[in-house]
């Protein structure tokens, strides 16, 4: 179990009851080579420890991804004053495991991948909500987005002088006190 596992724990049951406990920014390279910054939803971690995010396969990230899979996600646990930043390499999973997950999903959730393209324009009645129907089979649309983390930067805000360490993984991790 990685070091700085513990210490997001932690925050995540301090701030269980925040649904915005879960909302991560994740900063990607866009295709013109500048950066792309947007709001996820963080999934859970797999046995290996990679951060698990759903992704809509027809979404411009994904063709990001495709070109450069470095990411940066930034994570803020207000109640506990702390913030995480995790650096990575990315991957797209389409295998068997998408079944499970899709499992989790409210029938609510599931209707999003049938919805129109992500940063298409928009043709429907403002007025109503978009038809929610029952999803058996999985999604073509619905992939996981895996996160293989090699560098974790804390930063505790908790007093005047703040605190800040960070986690470098070579083989093993290797824990440093660094200047806020």
């Amino acid at each position: 179990m990685p070091p700085w596992l513990a210490q997001i724990s932690s925050a995540q049951r301090k701030e269980s009851k925040l649904n915005a406990s879960r909302w991560i920014q994740l900063a990607t390279i866009g295709i013109d080579n500048t950066p792309r910054v947007r709001t996820v939803v963080f999934r859970g971690w797999s046995e290996s420890y990679e951060m698990e995010i759903y992704i809509d396969k027809r979404s411009l990230k994904n063709e990001e991804l495709d070109l450069n899979n470095n990411v940066e996600v930034c994570w803020l646990f207000s109640k506990s004053k702390c913030q995480f930043r995790f650096r990575g390499t990315s991957r797209i999973e389409l295998g068997d495991e998408r079944q499970r997950h899709w499992n989790q999903l409210s029938e609510k959730s599931k209707s999003m991948w049938s919805w129109p393209s992500p940063g298409k324009h928009l043709f429907y009645d403002q007025t109503k909500d978009f038809y929610v129907n029952e999803m058996e089979e999985i999604s073509v649309n619905f992939a996981i987005l895996k996160i293989d983390i090699f560098h974790v930067d804390q930063l505790i805000l908790h007093n005047t002088i703040h605190t800040r360490r960070r986690w470098i993984r070579n083989k093993d991790w290797i824990e440093e006190r660094i200047n806020p």
